[in-house]
């Protein structure tokens, strides 16, 4: 038995056909009598139908792609999820806080309390009696130098040798001051013995003498203060106001009266003055100057800096 090429349709049979069984069979299937058998070209025509990869392997490419933008963006929430330890979100990381920001105070807060004298200018062995106004609480009483000035628990101050020392009243935690200066009674001799005037020995028998006014008011708003520098200071409101450095030495003169001043200090410790108006400086603070002029006092506040 040998093959044999149908020269209608090309394919090959076996010689023991009379004819061509492939082009009897598609006579059969055109004409509607029998169903086309599979043959080689059903087979290749199958082959060439079957179904392409590229369409699953794309599907999976693009499943991935999204569970990997998924994962970059949610990717710590889901990894702190599963962990059971989320963090909490972070919000407005890089805005700026536009409330005002709160700066310390640095005004100093006024006491509640005061004391009823808060410089004492005392001789040794005198008393004074301290009181703070203002509450009803505990006061306790200190003094900074017991040796130069005393105090007890109800506020009386005795001066006990020559020097200054500060006497401190404090209720909670607020605290108030009085600086005490103790003098010798040879600093009181001093005093009084700067004040004292030698008698004139040129006066003849027979001259006539003009002597000042030792009484009587003057118009504070028409004195100055001259220095020996040449600074010349006006009142403001009765009051003058001076500003030294301390350890300095200045003469002050009175103009605008023919009055004879007399000068004294009210804290020796922060300045000492003369009886001529010689002041001088002594540490830094504050205390007050009084000038004589008859009848009138004229307060002078001096300001000692460093």
């Amino acid at each position: 038995m040998s093959l044999i090429k149908c020269p209608k349709c090309g394919e090959m049979f076996s010689d023991s056909y009379k004819t061509c069984p492939f082009c009897e069979e598609d006579e059969a299937y055109y004409s509607g009598k029998v169903r086309k058998g599979r043959g080689r070209r059903t087979a290749e025509s199958s082959r060439r139908r079957a179904p392409s990869i590229l369409g699953p392997v794309a599907v999976v490419v693009l499943i991935l792609l999204v569970v990997l933008v998924v994962w970059l963006i949610f990717g710590d929430r889901i990894k702190a999820a599963i962990d059971g330890s989320e963090n909490p979100p972070i919000t407005n990381v890089d805005t700026p806080d536009d409330s005002p920001v709160t700066t310390p105070d640095d005004t100093a807060v006024t006491p509640t309390i005061s004391l009823n004298r808060t410089v004492l200018v005392l001789s040794i062995g005198d008393k004074e009696s301290l009181k703070v106004n203002g509450t009803e609480e505990t006061v306790a009483w200190s003094s900074s130098d017991p040796t130069v000035a005393s105090v007890t628990s109800s506020g009386d101050v005795t001066a006990l040798t020559k020097g200054n020392a500060v006497i401190t009243a404090a209720v909670g935690e607020e605290s108030v001051a009085c600086t005490v200066t103790v003098k010798s009674e040879d600093d009181t001799s001093g005093d009084n013995s700067a004040t004292t005037t030698k008698p004139n020995d040129t006066t003849k028998p027979g001259d006539t003498t003009t002597t000042k006014p030792s009484t009587g008011s003057v118009d504070v708003s028409k004195l100055t203060l001259e220095s020996e520098y040449g600074t010349t200071i006006k009142p403001n409101d009765g009051t003058f106001d001076i500003s030294l450095p301390a350890g300095l030495s200045c003469s002050f003169t009175v103009k605008g009266t023919d009055m004879t001043a007399a000068w004294s200090s009210a804290d020796s410790s922060i300045a000492t003055v003369s009886s001529d108006g010689t002041v001088k400086t002594v540490s830094r603070g504050e205390t007050t100057l009084t000038i004589k002029l008859g009848s009138t006092e004229v307060k002078c506040l001096l300001r000692v800096t460093k």
